[in-house]
C-alpha cells in the first residue's frame, strides 16, 4: 500500500515554493520628491565671456553662467542632479514599466552657444543625440572614464552617440567656443530628475525600502567627499514620500 507524504512535508514544500516566488510579489513601489535649495543669500549670475561668433551668439543678449541658477523667491536650485545610489554593487529594483525607457533618444542641442539641458540624466540603454540646430559649426567635447570623444556638429546636424555607464558625471565642453559647458550622468538605472527652475524633483515608481538619495551640482556632491555616499532615505510604499526642502551643503 502506498504511503502518502505527511502533510507537514506538503505544507513545507508549498511554504518554500512560497518564499521562492514571494519577492517578486512582495515588492513595492513609490514616487520620491522634494526641493534642492541654497542656503543663504542666491548668488548673482555673471554673464560669461563670448568672444567668438558674437553676432549670433549674442543676437539674443549676453549669455549667462548656469553654474548656479538659484531662484531668488524659493532659493531652488536649478539643474541639480538626485538619484538612487545603491551600496556597492547592488542592484535597483526596476518596476515593471520601467524596464524599457519611455524614449529611445535624449537630445543635448547647441541653439545659441550654449548646451540645452545644462545639465541631463540618460540610461545606457538610450541613445544621446548630439544636435547643433544653430546656422555656425561647433564642437562637442565628451570627456569621461569610459566614454571620451570629440566630435565637430557641422550647422543643422546631428551625431547619435551610446555611451556607457559611468559612477560620476561627465562634462561636455565646445572646442571652439570655450566657456560652452554642460554635464551628463549615463546611469544603469531609472531613477534619477534633474531639479527644475524651482528646485523640485520628482522620482516615480521608485522601488520601497532603504535607499541612499545622492544630490548633485556641478561643483560636486552636496556635503562634498561624505555626501557622495548620499542621504539615507526610506520610500514609502503606495504613496509619496516627500522629502521637504533639503538644503544643499555647500563644497568649501
Amino acid at each position: 500500500m502506498m504511503r502518502h507524504p505527511p502533510l507537514t512535508l506538503i505544507s513545507l514544500a508549498l511554504l518554500g515554493l512560497l518564499v521562492a516566488v514571494t519577492p517578486a510579489w512582495a515588492q513595492e513601489w513609490g514616487t520620491i520628491k522634494g526641493q534642492i535649495v541654497y542656503p543663504g543669500d542666491p548668488p548673482a549670475r555673471e554673464p560669461l565671456n563670448v568672444d567668438k561668433d558674437q553676432p549670433h551668439c549674442l543676437e539674443k543678449g549676453p549669455i549667462y553662467s548656469e553654474k548656479w541658477v538659484v531662484n531668488p523667491k524659493n532659493k531652488g536650485i536649478r539643474w541639480v542632479m538626485v538619484f538612487l545610489k545603491p551600496e556597492g554593487t547592488q542592484k535597483l529594483p526596476i518596476h515593471p514599466s520601467l524596464k524599457e525607457p519611455a524614449q529611445k533618444e535624449v537630445v543635448v542641442d547647441q541653439p545659441r552657444c550654449a548646451f540645452e539641458p545644462h545639465v541631463l540624466g540618460i540610461r545606457a540603454d538610450q541613445i544621446l543625440v548630439a544636435k547643433n540646430s544653430s546656422p555656425i559649426t561647433h564642437n562637442i567635447v565628451i570627456a569621461g572614464f569610459k566614454n571620451d570623444k570629440n566630435l565637430t556638429i557641422p550647422a543643422g546636424k546631428e551625431e547619435r552617440l551610446q555611451l556607457e555607464p559611468e559612477r560620476n558625471a561627465v562634462k561636455f565642453s565646445c572646442g571652439i567656443h570655450m566657456w560652452m559647458t554642460g554635464y551628463c550622468w549615463i546611469f544603469d538605472h531609472p531613477y534619477f530628475a534633474v531639479t527644475d527652475e524651482d528646485g523640485n524633483f520628482e522620482i516615480k515608481n521608485a522601488p520601497a525600502g532603504k535607499w541612499n538619495l545622492a544630490i548633485w551640482h556641478e561643483t560636486g556632491y552636496s556635503g562634498g567627499r561624505e555626501g557622495a555616499r548620499g542621504m539615507p532615505i526610506e520610500v514609502k510604499p503606495g504613496g509619496v514620500t516627500d522629502l521637504g526642502r533639503i538644503e544643499f551643503k555647500l563644497n568649501k
